[in-house]
C-alpha cells in the first residue's frame, strides 16, 4: 500500500520488495520493472531503506522508453510500540531525487529533490488494523505539500490479509489535491516470503490533470 507503517524488520534483518509497478492514465502508461525496496533493520525499532526503480513510459503515438527513476534513501524510527503504550508511533522522513538528468528529460523521474516528513501510526481493534500517516513534502521544484492516507487490513485466514486504503497529497493550503482509493492483499507464501499485491484508483485530481489507474504486484522477502 501507499501508506507506511511503523513496523520494522527486526535487528540486522532484510526486508526486501521486488515488484512491478503500474501507472496508467489517458495518452500514457509507466511500468516499474522491477521496483526495488530494500530495508534493513538497525535494532529494534530503526529501518533504513533504499527505493529506487526502472521506469518504462509509453506514451500514445511513441515507441516505448525507459531508464532510472527517482531515488529514495529514508530512516524509520518507531518511537513507541503497541505493546507497551497502546498505540505504535514512527517518524520516517525521506529523501526522493533523481540521479540522472537524463531520466528526467525524458520524463521517466521528478526533477528537483523532495523531503518528506511523516509520521505513521497504528493501533489494532480486534480483527482490525489500522494505519495513519501524515506529515509534510518539502520540494525544491513547485510548491510544498502534505501528503496523508489512512489503511485498514483484516486477517481473513491464517495465511492472507485484505486491505483498503485512501492516500492523498495536496498543496499546504489543501488545495489541488490528488486522491486514491486502493485495495490491497497479503498472502504469505512461507516463512520468508509474502505475496503482496494491490489495484488503485485515483478518485479525485486537479481539473488539468487526468485520473490514473494503478496497480502493485510484488513478493516481499524476509531474511
Amino acid at each position: 500500500m501507499i501508506t507506511d507503517d511503523p513496523g520494522t524488520p527486526g535487528n540486522g534483518h532484510w526486508e526486501i520488495n521486488i515488484a512491478t509497478t503500474l501507472a496508467r492514465c489517458p495518452h500514457e502508461q509507466s511500468w516499474g520493472l522491477p521496483a526495488l525496496d530494500l530495508n534493513y533493520g538497525l535494532g529494534e525499532r530503526i529501518q533504513l531503506t533504499l527505493q529506487t526503480s526502472f521506469v518504462i513510459l509509453k506514451r500514445s503515438e511513441h515507441g516505448p522508453i525507459g531508464g532510472l527513476g527517482n531515488v529514495e534513501a529514508a530512516v524509520k524510527w518507531r518511537f513507541l510500540d503497541e505493546g507497551t503504550n497502546g498505540v505504535s508511533v514512527s517518524t520516517f522522513p525521506r529523501v526522493i531525487l533523481s540521479v540522472l538528468h537524463s531520466s528526467v528529460r525524458r520524463g521517466l523521474a521528478d526533477d528537483g529533490t523532495r523531503v518528506q516528513f511523516p509520521v505513521q501510526v497504528a493501533r489494532k481493534f480486534g480483527r482490525i488494523g489500522l494505519d495513519l500517516e501524515f506529515g509534510p513534502v518539502l520540494s525544491s521544484v513547485g510548491r510544498s505539500e502534505w501528503l496523508y492516507g489512512i489503511v485498514g487490513g483484516t486477517d481473513v485466514t491464517k495465511t492472507t490479509e485484505l486491505m483498503a486504503e485512501l492516500h492523498g497529497t495536496a498543496r499546504t493550503t489543501f488545495t489541488r489535491d490528488i486522491l486514491t482509493a486502493n485495495v490491497g492483499i497479503r498472502r504469505k507464501l512461507g516463512d520468508q516470503a509474502i505475496l503482496i499485491a494491490s489495484l488503485g484508483h485515483e478518485v479525485r485530481t486537479p481539473a488539468d490533470q487526468p485520473l490514473a489507474f494503478i496497480g502493485y504486484c510484488g513478493v516481499q522477502l524476509l531474511y
